[in-house]
């Protein structure tokens, strides 16, 4: 037997007042206080008095004194209000899937691009010329950070006759050694013929340089062991690979960004009433 706000006329006129409550009759009517106490509607000693005061009853009658001030209708009106956030559940797995599909088309386009610039551009070629260094030299790291060195670099430089500037040059070559007594240098160029002219030039340099009385400290007497001839590049495999791998990372790093920040207003905008 239900009753709720409002029903109290209505019980007694048709002479349902003093039946004897039921357990149901009870947690109906105590969910009614709760819903109005949630609502502002009672305060939590009115609440608490109401409550006991519902337990006791025994009659109908009793049970809707006690919500006859209330306007019918709160049980039900919180629970709508409980589900309301279950509706929004929809519109933000649409968001979230947008947002993937957002994250993947940028990844696809980056790899597209990667793809599309290994083949279209011409690849850089790779010369190399090798130092050797006598037992009497210890630390071989050290004549590594030589070879790199701005005197070296400019040595270099005007052999080759460029205007560049050694921290130019210096991106564009890579020394380092290979065993305890032998420096491997590398250069790349858009040619063969730049590559081993710009890699013998950074050698010869370094041996100069290394070997010169009027450098500080003693000489180290190195010697070239196998100047730069021809010159070689990844293969187109591999280039597509490391080109596509590259673009679709940096697509999908753009279009996660894009997509959080698209999740940030579509979310801030659910929560506005």
């Amino acid at each position: 037997m239900g009753i709720g706000p409002g029903d109290e006329n209505a019980a007694d006129a048709s002479g349902r007042g003093h039946l004897r409550a039921a357990r149901a009759d009870r947690e109906q009517v105590i969910a009614t206080l709760k819903a109005a106490f949630v609502q502002g509607r009672l305060t939590k000693g009115e609440l608490d008095l109401r409550v006991g005061h519902a337990l006791a009853s025994r009659t109908v009658a009793e049970l809707t004194a006690l919500t006859a001030d209330l306007p019918a209708g709160l049980v039900q009106a919180q629970q709508w209000a409980k589900a309301a956030p279950v509706k929004a559940r929809p519109l933000v797995r649409k968001v979230v899937t947008a947002s993937a599909c957002v994250i993947l088309a940028a990844a696809t386009l980056g790899l597209a691009a990667g793809l599309g610039y290994a083949v279209l551009t011409a690849p850089m070629l790779t010369s190399t010329a090798m130092v050797y260094l006598p037992s009497s030299v210890h630390d071989i790291s050290t004549q590594v950070v030589i070879a790199g060195s701005d005197p070296v670099l400019a040595g270099a430089l005007r052999t080759i006759d460029s205007r560049e500037s050694p921290k130019t040059l210096r991106s564009a070559i890579q020394v380092k050694n290979v065993s305890a007594n032998v420096i491997a240098f590398s250069a790349a160029g858009k040619t063969a013929a730049q590559a081993e002219r710009t890699v013998n030039a950074v050698a010869n340099s370094y041996v100069a340089y290394t070997n010169s009385p009027s450098r500080p400290g003693p000489a180290v007497q190195a010697q070239i062991m196998t100047s730069a001839m021809g010159a070689t590049t990844k293969p187109l495999p591999a280039r597509l690979l490391a080109l596509s791998g590259f673009g679709a990372l940096y697509g999908a790093l753009v279009g996660a960004v894009g997509a959080l920040a698209f999740i940030g207003v579509c979310l801030t905008g659910c929560r506005k009433p």
